[in-house]
């Protein structure tokens, strides 16, 4: 047993071994959560990235064979030999979950091998990373000597709190700036709108428009490179580093981080938390929640940096 993962197993008396490949079967699940569930590219991208890792470790087998012992040695082997970290092990066991239970429901297998077998994977509680306020400010100045581009996609993730993968996929149809919003289409294909929080920053995203789609071009994404295509996630990933490092910091800045620094700032700001769950898209409250934690650990700092007891001290000595 590997630290952090702890699995019972109980055998079934029998087991009916059937036909169809475990890599037929993912495919088929796969196929079922683009055309059935509806599922975003990007969560569809994961699945199958974690499809792949499970028929990669168990190779040319019929879907049933897999038992639930050899789905505890399979958490095993991605935490000590894959050496993955526990949140992608819990994910890929999550997936693998998700594909076995419908191939009961269809009828591709007789029985479910997670069903009395228990796997947990332990997770550390891990607060959201986010810039200071200095830092962010930093950042922002830094903006006024960069591209368009980077300038209006930097300012829009910490001023929407939208995911890497939202921003990319915004589209000019989206956008309703007499309104100051944007339509997102979030995990899962919800759809949610976030606020422009500024005339300044409305001003930008339609002067950008008006610049940048003045013809005809190849895509009607809102963030465009120079040769008209739409931007990648990695580009924008490319370009936040590179402002990051002309901004002075010297830890490394990913879009993810605006998103949480923009969640922590309107709380600490005094924004409802209902509010801020509805910008950030999360179905639970619950979700949001950890970001009062790390406003409670600015609090903290705050408080113990003000020293009341040293300034009574030092008054009663003086």
């Amino acid at each position: 047993m590997l630290y952090g993962i702890r699995a019972w197993v109980r055998t079934p008396l029998s087991e009916t071994v059937w036909t169809m490949q475990l890599k037929e079967a993912g495919e088929a699940f796969l196929q079922h959560c683009r055309l059935e569930r509806y599922l975003s590219s990007n969560t569809l991208a994961a699945y199958r990235q974690d499809i792949g890792e499970l028929i990669g470790y168990f190779g040319a087998v019929g879907a049933p064979s897999v038992s639930g012992s050899a789905l505890v040695a399979y958490a095993s082997h991605l935490s000590g030999v894959r050496n993955l970290a526990p949140a992608t092990v819990k994910r890929r066991l999550a997936c693998a979950r998700s594909l076995f239970r419908w191939l009961l429901r269809t009828g591709i297998v007789p029985s479910d091998p997670f069903a009395g077998t228990e796997i947990r994977v332990r997770v550390p509680d891990r607060l959201p990373r986010c810039l200071t306020t200095t830092e962010m400010a930093r950042l922002s100045r830094a903006c006024e000597d960069a591209t368009p581009l980077t300038r209006l996609a930097t300012l829009l993730l910490f001023a929407t709190g939208m995911r890497v993968g939202e921003l990319v996929s915004v589209r000019l149809a989206d956008l309703d700036l007499d309104r100051g919003a944007i339509r997102i289409v979030g995990k899962g294909d919800r759809q949610r709108q976030v606020v422009i929080p500024s005339e300044g920053m409305t001003r930008l995203v339609r002067g950008y428009v008006r610049t940048h789609h003045a013809g005809s071009l190849p895509t009607d994404r809102l963030l465009q490179d120079a040769d008209g295509q739409a931007l990648t996630t990695a580009g924008i990933r490319a370009r936040l580093r590179h402002l990051a490092r002309a901004a002075g910091l010297s830890r490394r800045v990913t879009p993810h981080m605006l998103r949480h620094t923009a969640a922590t700032e309107l709380l600490e700001a005094g924004v409802d938390i209902r509010f801020v769950q509805r910008l950030l898209g999360h179905r639970s409250i619950l979700t949001t929640q950890i970001y009062t934690h790390v406003s409670d650990h600015a609090l903290i700092a705050a408080i113990r940096g003000a020293d009341l007891f040293g300034r009574l001290d030092r008054v009663g000595r003086g």
